[in-house]
């Protein structure tokens, strides 16, 4: 059996949007391990630490125990086969999930806390599916599965993305683009279906109580989705990656970026 092999990154994630007058600016900050597990079969375990936003430590108490719920769930380790994600420690994870809630439940009560602990139990820990699903709703786990890809050029490759702050993803059709010389790996988003987002930002402005109306003109939207990856060899082997997504709007400007580099 080979050794297991570690690769660590700082992680820099940033996001910057304007909707309708709501401005906000944040960057969080944190450091991931992928363990390459050479097994039978090939697996791999994530682990996020020293997590910050706007170089903080989270402080303020409902922020701090939506945190400490994520945190429960780390490290998360799968089983990969031919490029599919499959979650291989769920019992642990959710032993864990298990023990966090009851020493949160001693510290804290009321509905904030009762919210955020209800969102978080149906979201992440109702079942494996969820526990997956949510797992991959982080932008982290799309950019390691786009690097995972095979070497050959995708003229047609799905990626898709949340747009946190109106609780939706965008889908884009692109091409994914190898240089096996330069050891690059190129995504292009070309096409986004954003329907579904104007809906959602039209249902922001009349919960919000704003007095513009939209009109047809104003469903124009722009949606770009980028990523670039220089790798050293192979895989999790990689110098440094980053992913941008830019949505333009009348009244909706946003701009997001991921970027991961090497750890030393």
């Amino acid at each position: 059996m080979k050794a297991n092999v570690s690769y660590n990154f700082k992680v820099i994630h940033a996001i910057n949007f304007e909707l309708f007058e709501k401005k906000s600016a944040s960057a969080s900050t944190y450091e991931v391990q992928f363990e390459k597990i050479e097994s039978k079969n090939f697996k791999i375990e994530v682990r996020r630490n020293d997590f910050k936003v706007n170089d903080k430590k989270i402080e303020l108490k409902f922020e701090r125990i939506a945190y400490e719920y994520n945190k429960a769930i780390f490290p998360v380790l799968f089983d990969v086969k031919e490029g599919a994600f499959l979650l291989s420690n769920y019992t642990e994870i959710v032993e864990r999930i298990a023990a966090k809630d009851e020493e949160l439940k001693l510290k804290h009560e009321g509905p904030g806390f009762q919210y955020i602990r209800n969102q978080f139990l149906e979201n992440a820990a109702k079942d494996g599916y969820a526990m997956s699903r949510y797992f991959f709703s982080f932008g982290l786990m799309k950019i390691i599965m786009l690097c995972l890809q095979e070497t050959e050029n995708y003229d047609d490759y799905d990626f898709h993305w949340d747009i946190i702050p109106l609780e939706t993803t965008l889908f884009w059709k692109g091409k994914a683009k190898s240089d096996p010389d330069l050891k690059t790996l190129k995504y292009e988003g070309e096409e986004a279906n954003t329907e579904e987002l104007f809906e959602k930002i039209k249902e922001y402005g009349i919960a919000n109580k704003y007095p513009q109306k939209l009109s047809d003109e104003d469903s124009l939207i722009t949606a770009t989705a980028s990523n670039e990856t220089q790798f050293i060899a192979t895989k999790l082997d990689f110098e440094f990656s980053k992913t941008e997504i830019k949505i333009n709007n009348p009244y909706f400007d946003y701009q997001e970026t991921v970027s991961i580099n090497r750890k030393y």
